[in-house]
């Protein structure tokens, strides 16, 4: 009797000590620091982006992907490609990255001010207004993230609601009032707090943060960070920066 009773201590003393050390290798797994990686590139479309995404995403080997393309696709008159082209590099873009295993937020291009927008692009070019198009971009990675059930940010959607793009002072667009800039395309520093916030927000919800600790921001010059201080970098007011002292606490 002694020696089954002292075999049961035993085996309950190496289960505490087992349950304790997961434990603790669960709480520093979740309590080391996010890394967050800016691989936004200013001008690039999605065939840029497939040009590229080995080295920048792949190679790295992040958890989780914050995927935000189509402006240039759409709007630069240098870049344009068809909505099927579009289809095509986008779905290839993302197999890529699920193919190794990786998580994918995809994020929805912001609308523009077409007003400055054909200032420094021809409006011959266009045989659609660049906010229509930009709209059948959305709804092309909206229900490519409903059919492959990935994450989506409809940034679209949520800048518009706020009446975005703007011409007075207080947009979360670039503008001659806000920054003496004819822009109407890039966020300013307060669009990037809010963007920032909106896609923070969003991975707290549906809570892609508790294992995922090393995150990509693959885009074009909105996650570059155009006009923001510490632009294609983690550091400043781009929102890969922003977003990286949000989830670090700071």
């Amino acid at each position: 009797m002694y020696y089954l009773a002292s075999m049961k201590i035993g085996i309950l003393l190496l289960l505490c000590i087992f349950f304790a050390a997961c434990s603790s290798h669960r709480a520093i797994v979740e309590n080391r620091p996010y890394t967050v990686l800016n691989k936004g590139i200013a001008g690039n479309n999605t065939n840029d982006l497939m040009k590229r995404v080995s080295a920048d995403v792949l190679n790295e080997q992040p958890d989780l992907v914050i995927l935000l393309v189509g402006a240039n696709d759409m709007i630069n008159s240098h870049k344009f490609v068809s909505y099927q082209q579009f289809d095509n590099n986008y779905r290839a873009l993302i197999k890529s990255i699920k193919d190794k295993g990786i998580a994918l937020v995809l994020m929805s291009p912001l609308p523009v001010d077409s007003g400055y927008l054909f200032q420094r692009h021809e409006r011959a070019l266009f045989q659609q207004d660049p906010n229509s198009k930009l709209d059948s971009v959305t709804t092309i990675v909206k229900n490519i993230a409903a059919e492959q059930h990935l994450g989506f940010i409809d940034l679209n959607r949520i800048f518009k609601d706020r009446g975005e793009p703007g011409r007075g002072a207080h947009s979360l667009i670039v503008n001659a009032a806000n920054m003496g800039k004819e822009d109407g395309v890039h966020p300013t520093k307060e669009g990037y707090q809010f963007m920032t916030t909106v896609i923070y927000n969003y991975l707290k919800k549906h809570r892609l943060l508790r294992k995922k600790h090393k995150l990509i921001c693959f885009g074009d010059s909105i996650t570059y960070g155009a006009f923001m201080d510490g632009a294609g970098t983690t550091t400043g007011d781009t929102y890969p920066a922003l977003l990286k002292k949000r989830l670090n606490g700071k």
